[in-house]
């Protein structure tokens, strides 16, 4: 098991220190500047997977962590925009307040769980990406109202549907660790995963 201090956990820990010049460039008037910093943390998102494969150092920790990265650095920055005006704050109320409720549903996953563990939902995956461009929209002031409630919206629904999931239908087993010397067996035990989630659905 890879140490959870890491290069890839480092990669995700540095998106962090985007955020207080995003909100010297927001509160200068700086758009521009504070568009490219979200872009920065962005890539920084990115890079930090490719960094886990190239050392081989992804653990659960890191998968964990990556998730509370995406909500801190895009919920501030949602944050900030409300604060300057520039987003309509019923909207992130409810946005911060569907956050929170999901956090909450994983936490009672992963004790379900019994380990450290990030539920897997393409949906929401999906979602906070979008988020980030929420940020982008709000920074540059294009078409905030139609996209913010757009997303609030269907942030509700995958939020009901994950919650379900998280809290009420039985927890899959752990997949077995393979070491990454046999990418052979590797394959067919992701192949097996795959087949018996499958049946499962």
């Amino acid at each position: 098991m890879a140490s959870n201090l890491n290069p890839a956990n480092a990669v995700t820990a540095s998106r962090f220190l985007t955020l207080p010049p995003y909100v010297w460039a927001m509160d200068h008037g700086y758009h521009q500047v504070a568009m490219l910093l979200l872009l920065l943390c962005g890539v920084l998102d990115l890079f930090d997977g490719a960094v886990a494969r190239l050392f081989k150092c992804q653990t659960p920790f890191g998968e964990v962590f990556d998730a509370i990265a995406d909500g801190i650095c895009y919920g501030f920055a949602i944050i900030v925009l409300t604060a300057y005006g520039r987003v309509p704050w019923q909207a992130v109320t409810i946005i911060l307040a569907l956050g929170l409720l999901n956090a909450g549903f994983r936490y009672v996953y992963a004790k379900r769980a019994g380990r450290t563990t990030n539920y897997q939902s393409h949906a929401m995956e999906r979602l906070v990406a979008f988020a980030a461009y929420l940020g982008g929209f709000g920074t540059l002031g294009f078409q905030v109202d139609l996209f913010y409630w757009t997303f609030t919206g269907l942030l509700a629904v995958v939020v009901v549907h994950d919650a379900k999931r998280m809290v009420l239908d039985p927890v899959p087993p752990p997949r077995p660790r393979v070491p990454d010397d046999l990418p052979a067996e590797r394959d067919r035990t992701e192949r097996k995963g795959v087949s018996r989630t499958a049946e499962v659905s």
